[in-house]
């Protein structure tokens, strides 16, 4: 098979990602280009393969011909969505790549340095040797502390003590979760209030797979192999280089063996930092925080205002095992976790391509406010104009569907005999809010605001990667602080609420319903074509994007969303008899249609209802006399093409059906689909039990 010529490629791309509209600010007229829907449909066309019959096999009738080129499948492209995200790297890696230092925007410019140090390290094209490289970090720790084993060559000869307590704490400005994983989250129960947890660390590194209970022969090896790498570039021999390694594995493994795996931590009352002191004399966590919060101003009281949910127990495991431990074996425990924080070496072996998508996706991480500010600009010339203008129509598309499902509620029989539940639903519906992107790159009142704010990043990859760490963990801090000097807490909780905890990026391509937030979160990576432009056929944008924030929306009433009232609080407040309805209804989505049926419930309600809602709002709102009887098959088809391809994900343990799965289930639900595909009764699309909840 021969590959997709340039102009062939370029001409794919400008089909699924680009519209050039004109449309009035403050409404929703747009004109688009003439030829604009004519090419859209002959793409979703070209995806169709007609030899297959749809009543039998759906997915493969509207898929079976669907193929990312082989451009997008060197950026990881197997199915829809990950194929508009190749094509947003596409967009990115050329123009850091075409990049000729003539943009004056001290932002571009950061981004691009940052990029092009991470390339230039990773394929050795840097200036710095190894040896020079490491010498940065070993900089950074000797600022921390300059009693370090290795570094230190008597260290282990005077038998030293090591200050782990305050040294973790100085890590974990950077990042680095020494012994103690310390995050700050909203509290699980209380999701308008700001905590810390303390948990034990994830021990990626030691075990194959994060989601792994315990370790394994080939992940101890390739970590030991890592290790020992790491101690020659800090100049210790080959025989001891190993030693050190193998010392340090069996120290994390009997770390990792303090760990109970207690779940039930999360549901915990939140403590002050000054009781958890009390409860645990053991360890100094007032000397803990004093070193992560050092970079701020904290009020007086500020131990008695710090809210802590941690693992207990762990933590009284950790402080008796190494409170006996050698300050020796402690040190270079968070020596080594340091430098394989930042990953030093570890894809030295990767391909270019492989290379240049790390790189890329570092800059989304730790950069996506600033990314995503680019990236707009490359498509669509003007940011804030996009974002202005599309606001107003994501607004009304979300309103059209909460209106919906409060007609599908109202009418529901899960609610026939119980109406305060009912009441609480719709509630929770019309509390529910979309947060849609927005792109706040702020001009600093100084030039010292702006060192602190965003630093201009260099050539040099170690120190752009410290830096952009630091920040990393210091905007997270920040805003923890913050509440400790708020007197106005309900309205800081509340706009706290809104923003915390998630940023996206372009590389982020899906849409998140979340629980403790009561709120769809939508990245600006979803927000181009196949799935969205407002150039596009009502029927062919509700059928993927709209039936992609419907089915979010039906996540807020599934078997998790049940359990979080308005507020995005754990209330448990739904009444016996509409639990009991609403269960017998579901039990449908149990039938042995379903693989996982148990594991993927949640999944398959909000896929089917999802789509209803989108299909029902269709029909309500957008009904016109363009529409046509087929719109209705495009509307299906776009739907079944919002799944072509192959996640790369084993579905075995997955809450997610695989594509074809839920494609050819979801519409077996639909007699629409039947009537429109005239499928005959009893046919593999035309189930006789179809599932509907609401």
């Amino acid at each position: 098979m021969s590959l997709l010529s340039p102009f062939k490629f370029y001409k794919y791309i400008y089909m699924i990602v680009l519209c050039i509209t004109t449309i009035t600010i403050g409404s929703l007229e747009t004109t688009c280009p003439a030829d604009f829907w004519s090419s859209q449909q002959q793409d979703y066309e070209n995806h169709l393969d007609i030899t297959q019959q749809p009543c039998d096999d759906f997915y493969e009738y509207a898929c079976g011909n669907w193929r990312a080129p082989y451009q997008l499948r060197m950026l990881e492209a197997g199915d829809t969505l990950t194929a508009i995200k190749a094509a947003n790297k596409h967009l990115l890696i050329q123009y850091f790549e075409s990049y000729d230092g003539k943009e004056q925007n001290d932002t571009t410019k950061s981004i691009v340095n940052f990029y092009k140090s991470c390339l230039d390290n990773r394929t050795w094209k840097a200036k710095a040797t190894a040896e020079q490289r490491i010498q940065y970090y070993v900089g950074i720790l000797q600022s921390l502390t300059l009693e370090w084993p290795i570094l230190k060559k008597d260290f282990a000869n005077r038998n030293e003590t090591f200050d782990w307590v305050r040294v973790a704490g100085e890590v974990r400005r950077f990042g680095v979760q020494a012994f103690i994983k310390v995050l700050v989250q909203p509290n699980w129960q209380l999701a308008q209030q700001l905590i810390f947890y303390m948990m034990p660390p994830n021990f990626e590194w030691l075990k194959l797979r994060r989601s792994d209970s315990t370790h394994n022969e080939e992940s101890v090896f390739l970590y030991q192999r890592y290790i020992k790498l790491l101690m020659m570039d800090l100049g210790v021999k080959v025989r001891k280089a190993n030693q050190i390694a193998l010392e340090v594995i069996e120290f994390e493994k009997q770390l990792l063996s303090l760990v109970t795996n207690d779940q039930s931590m999360i549901l915990r009352e939140p403590q002050t930092l000054e009781s958890l002191s009390r409860e645990l004399p053991l360890i100094d966590f007032r000397k803990y925080f004093s070193s992560l919060l050092q970079d701020f101003e904290l009020p007086p009281d500020w131990s008695q205002q710090i809210l802590i949910v941690s693992d207990c127990l762990f933590l009284k495991k950790l402080a008796n095992f190494l409170n006996q431990t050698n300050g020796d074996i402690t040190g270079k425990y968070v020596l080594i976790q340091f430098l394989i924080h930042f990953e030093f070496h570890l894809h030295d072996e990767d391909t270019y391509t492989r290379q240049k998508m790390d790189c890329l996706q570092l800059v989304n991480d730790f950069l996506p406010d600033e990314l995503s500010y680019l990236y707009l600009q490359l498509q669509y010339g003007n940011s804030e104009k996009f974002l202005r203008q599309s606001e107003t129509h994501l607004k009304q598309i979300f309103q059209n569907l909460k209106n919906q499902f409060e007609k599908m509620l109202n009418s529901s029989v899960v609610f026939e005999r119980d109406n305060q539940t009912r009441l609480l639903s719709l509630q929770k519906l019309q509390d529910m809010h979309l947060i849609i992107p927005k792109i706040e790159i702020g001009q600093p009142a100084s030039d010292e605001e702006a060192a602190k704010l965003f630093p201009i990043l260099s050539d040099n990859y170690d120190s752009n990667l410290i830096n952009l760490w630091k920040l990393k963990i210091q905007r997270e801090l920040s805003v923890y602080v913050e509440r400790l000097t708020k007197k106005n807490l309900e309205s800081f909780y509340l706009d706290v609420l809104k923003t915390f905890g998630y940023t996206y990026g372009p590389l982020d391509v899906n849409a998140y319903y979340r629980l403790k937030k009561n709120a769809i979160e939508l990245p600006i990576g979803l927000l181009r074509a196949p799935l969205y432009d407002k150039c596009l056929k009502p029927a062919k944008l509700y059928g993927s994007f709209v039936y992609i924030l419907a089915h979010e929306l039906i996540h807020g009433f599934d078997y998790d969303g049940l359990n979080y009232d308005a507020a995005g609080l754990v209330a448990n407040s739904w009444g016996v008899k509409a639990i009991i309805k609403y269960g017998v209804r579901s039990n449908c989505y149990l039938n042995e249609r379903y693989k996982n049926d148990a594991l993927t419930i949640n999944e398959n309600i909000a896929d089917s209802e999802g789509l209803r809602l989108a299909l029902e709002t269709l029909l309500d709102h957008e009904m016109s006399s363009s529409f046509e009887v087929d719109d209705l098959k495009l509307f299906f088809l776009s739907f079944a093409q919002t799944w072509c391809g192959s996640s790369g994900v084993k579905t075995t343990n997955s809450i997610h059906a695989a594509h074809k799965e839920r494609v050819n289930n979801v519409v077996g639900n639909f007699m629409e689909f039947s009537d429109i595909y005239k499928c005959r009764s009893g046919s593999r699309m035309h189930p006789e039990e179809k599932c509907r909840i609401w």
